[in-house]
C-alpha cells in the first residue's frame, strides 16, 4: 500500500503566501464594493423620500409660507436630516439620520411625528460645490427642509416651531452622500426648484 505524503513546511509556506495575496486584493475591493453599495442606497432613498415630501406637500397643499416677523403657515411635512450631530438619548450614539416628518401645530406643546427614517453609520452628508443647503456649521442641531409656494426649498435648523438660520433657494442645491470613512466614491441628491420638487442622482 502506497504511503500518503503530507504538504511540507515549504509548501505549506507556499500555499499561506498564495492565499495572503489573495486576501489582500479581495478584502479591499469587498470593502470598496460594500462602501459604494451604501452609497448607492441612501442616496437613492434620499432621493425618493425628497420626492415624497413634495408630493405631500402639493396634494395637499401645505407649503409653508411661516416667518417670524409676518408668521404665516407651517407646513404639515418636512424633512429632518440629523448629520451625526445629535447624541442619541440613551446610548449616546451619533448616526445619520433622515426623516421624514409630520408637524402638528395644534398640539400643545407642537409635535414632529416621524413618518419615515433613513439611518446609517457608514455614509454621511455633505454639501456638493457651491452648495449650502446643509448647515453642519451650525451646531448639534438638525436641518430641516420643505418647499415654498413659488417652489422655491426652504431650510432652516432646530425645530420647526423655532427655526434659525433660515434660508430658501431659487436655483438647485446638491447633497454629496460619502463614506463616512473616506474613500473617494460618492453620489450627488440635486434638489430642483425647476420643476419644482423634481430631485436628480448623479
Amino acid at each position: 500500500m502506497k504511503k500518503l505524503k503530507g504538504f511540507t513546511l515549504q509548501e505549506l509556506a507556499i500555499v499561506i503566501a498564495i492565499l495572503a495575496i489573495l486576501l489582500s486584493i479581495a478584502v479591499p475591493n469587498y470593502i470598496a464594493m460594500k462602501k459604494r453599495a451604501d452609497v448607492d442606497s441612501i442616496a437613492n432613498q434620499f432621493a425618493a423620500m425628497i420626492r415624497e415630501l413634495y408630493e405631500k406637500i402639493d396634494s395637499e397643499m401645505e407649503y409653508d409660507t411661516y416667518n417670524s416677523s409676518a408668521g404665516g403657515h407651517m407646513s404639515k411635512y418636512y424633512i429632518r436630516i440629523d448629520n451625526y450631530k445629535i447624541p442619541d438619548p440613551i446610548s449616546g450614539e451619533r448616526n445619520l439620520k433622515i426623516q421624514l416628518i409630520k408637524f402638528d401645530a395644534s398640539a400643545s406643546p407642537a409635535t414632529e411625528t416621524v413618518i419615515k427614517e433613513i439611518v446609517s453609520k457608514t455614509v454621511k452628508l455633505q454639501n456638493a460645490s457651491g452648495s449650502s443647503i446643509l448647515m453642519d456649521s451650525a451646531g448639534n442641531v438638525a436641518t430641516y427642509i420643505t418647499f415654498k409656494p413659488d417652489g422655491k426649498i426652504l431650510r432652516f435648523t432646530d425645530r420647526v416651531a423655532a427655526r434659525n438660520n433660515v434660508e430658501d433657494f431659487s436655483v438647485r442645491n446638491g447633497i454629496e452622500v460619502v463614506p463616512k470613512s473616506g474613500g473617494g466614491y460618492k453620489k450627488t441628491v440635486y434638489l430642483n426648484t425647476v420643476p419644482p420638487g423634481s430631485v436628480e442622482v448623479k
